[in-house]
């Protein structure tokens, strides 16, 4: 597994992440709501509920498991399989529009309408919004259920597979500046979280060139087509960007995350 540059210096271990409580599953029965409560066999599910299984897993805090056990299920059947393809479409959309705000205000090339820019990025971030809200509650329920799990810790995105990604592209996490893990954004932007795109100021500044205009449409062609086909390496990308899980691993997706949480 890549390990990026800042690993090598000593820092604290990252704190265990304590994934949120569903205080409905506590064995503790005691109170009146509790004790009335009656189990629903799987056979009488409704949709959007979990299974029997889900919840097994989820009280023994078998988090691989249960993220496996959602996953495969929902392999057997996908309806919309293009669904989670389009949400991760427009989340590199939006980690676009909000680094190139931020490259903005920390100094605009010359020549540019620096109010003017910003005014249409801000336009452009809230109709991606849209689409990301619109394609993130078109998730089929277990995809959904896993997705929601998968994104309560604020810096999933720092899951080492995403990091050796982003290095793999000569981002920010090939190089020692951290910004990918110290990148701030204000509550506004926060569907803007992620790893590096064309737009981030560091690595404008660190290839010491401006990628022509076609070459950024070519690659952001070839990158929709790669989600659209579903490629292997998107297939990876899409397992860890919604489920949490890579090939070949038993550990719980929080325990791959490579730096503490933050709750900023």
């Amino acid at each position: 597994m890549f390990s990026f540059s800042l690993q090598q210096t000593s820092r604290p271990q990252p704190a265990k992440y304590q994934r949120p409580v569903n205080t409905a599953m506590d064995d503790d029965n005691s109170s009146p709501a509790k004790q009335g409560k009656q189990h629903v066999p799987d056979d009488m599910l409704i949709g959007g509920e979990k299974t029997e299984m889900e919840i097994k897993l989820e009280r023994d805090g078998n988090i691989n498991a249960l993220q496996r056990y959602r996953y495969l299920n929902w392999r057997k059947t996908p309806i919309q399989t293009e669904v989670s393809c389009e949400l991760l479409d427009i989340e590199e959309k939006l980690r676009e529009v909000v680094q190139e705000e931020i490259a903005i205000k920390g100094g605009a090339p010359p020549g540019t309408n620096t109010q003017e820019r910003l005014r249409t990025l801000n336009t452009r971030y809230w109709l991606l919004a849209q689409k990301w809200w619109y394609f993130r509650s078109d998730l089929e329920d277990l995809q959904l259920r896993a997705f929601k799990l998968w994104r309560s810790h604020p810096r999933w995105y720092l899951h080492s597979s995403l990091v050796e990604e982003c290095a793999g592209r000569q981002g920010c996490c090939a190089r020692g500046c951290g910004c990918c893990q110290n990148r701030k954004l204000p509550s506004s932007r926060s569907l803007g979280v992620g790893h590096c795109t064309f737009e981030c100021a560091c690595c404008r500044k660190a290839r010491g060139f401006e990628v022509p205009a076609s070459d950024k449409k070519l690659i952001k062609e070839r990158f929709k087509n790669a989600l659209e086909n579903r490629g292997n390496r998107i297939t990876r990308y899409r397992l860890v960007s919604i489920w949490g899980l890579v090939n070949d691993s038993q550990k719980s997706p929080f325990d791959m995350i490579d730096a503490p949480p933050s709750y900023e």
